[in-house]
């Protein structure tokens, strides 16, 4: 039996609280519209109730639970509105992201493309919505390895985020630094390192820029570098960035990965600093990874290598032996 609630206030302060953060609240207020207004099926203030109840579930993470909140909103959009509308794309996209957080890229991905197929008609080549679909697509691809389909969709993405936001809006530099990691695990440092550079100009010129986002765009930016040889270029990029990553609790894997970066930088250069370097990153590997690990046997190989080339020939052979330990634990 319905209860005599108010759908457009519930629906208004669920709404209102969703935006404020108090996602418990608008789950709460959501489920009861869905539970008490005695909707026909195909209302499409159900649809939307599930649509919203679908938000609030995401923003908190419970994706298991979202998804299905998703696929109901999108089966009465459907029935109500046909295929082609921007509330289906919408209920797909939430669906999609769900799907996507829960390692499902293959079909999370089919249900991007669907999307971008709908906005792209109904909306325009474009708009926003086209932009941050052809974005999310590109994650779909880059976590398949796809990466030269991510591309291509990421190219589309920075290109119109910058005409419809600026071309110095945060968005722009996002699709920028995925488009350049995709060309970046391609091993084409010549073409990842200019949009990496042009990816951090843009998130140095933000008012409150993601800290955390320009070390790595800066780490990223000094192993281009590092791999076309250009070593002035690479080093003041990974100081900068190490700093940032010794001084943020939660990053010291990043701290680990950038310091053995900076010695090895060191150590092709014939700079004197690598082994301090690498002494740091062997304490930094043994405590983030442990003494046992797989990459601890890379360091000390790269260690032993330096060891080698400074004379030190017993020390080298005691941790080249060492490290062959490890990896025949893996083998």
């Amino acid at each position: 039996m319905a209860i005599n609630i108010n759908w457009t206030d519930i629906s208004r302060t669920g709404y209102e609280a969703l935006t404020q953060g108090n996602f418990d609240k608008a789950e709460q207020l959501f489920r009861s519209a869905i539970n008490h207004c005695g909707f026909e099926q195909e209302d499409l203030r159900l649809a939307y109730s599930f649509l919203v109840l679908g938000r609030c579930l995401s923003q908190k993470g419970d994706y298991s639970e979202a998804e299905p909140m998703y696929r109901k909103a999108l089966e009465i959009y459907e029935k109500v509105h046909g295929p082609i509308h921007e509330d289906v794309a919408y209920s797909l996209c939430g669906q999609a992201k769900c799907r996507l957080q829960c390692g499902q890229y293959e079909s999370a991905g089919n249900l991007y493309k669907r999307a971008l197929g709908i906005y792209e008609t109904v909306k325009g080549t474009e708009h926003e919505d086209t932009a941050n679909t052809l974005d999310s697509l590109g994650q779909c691809f880059m976590a398949q390895r796809e990466y030269e389909k991510a591309i291509e969709v990421y190219d589309r993405a920075w290109k119109l985020f910058s005409k419809v936001r600026g071309p110095y809006d945060e968005r722009v530099a996002d699709s920028l630094f995925s488009l350049a990691r995709c060309h970046d695990e391609l091993n084409e440092d010549r073409l990842a390192a200019p949009i990496f550079h042009r990816a951090l100009e843009i998130y140095e010129q933000q008012a409150e820029p993601d800290r955390e986002q320009l070390a790595n765009c800066r780490y990223n930016l000094a192993r281009c570098y590092q791999g076309l040889r250009e070593f002035l270029k690479a080093e003041p990029l990974y100081q900068k960035s190490l700093e940032y990553f010794q001084q943020t609790r939660g990053l010291e894997r990043s701290a680990a990965y950038c310091t053995f970066a900076l010695a090895t930088c060191y150590m092709v250069s014939g700079d004197y600093r690598a082994e301090e370097y690498l002494k740091r990153a062997r304490a930094l590997y043994e405590k983030v990874f442990g003494a046992e690990h797989l990459q601890t046997a890379y360091l000390l190989d790269a260690y032993a290598r330096l060891l080698s080339n400074t004379c030190r020939s017993q020390e080298s052979k005691r941790l080249e032996e060492r490290a062959r330990e490890i990896r025949d634990k893996f083998n």
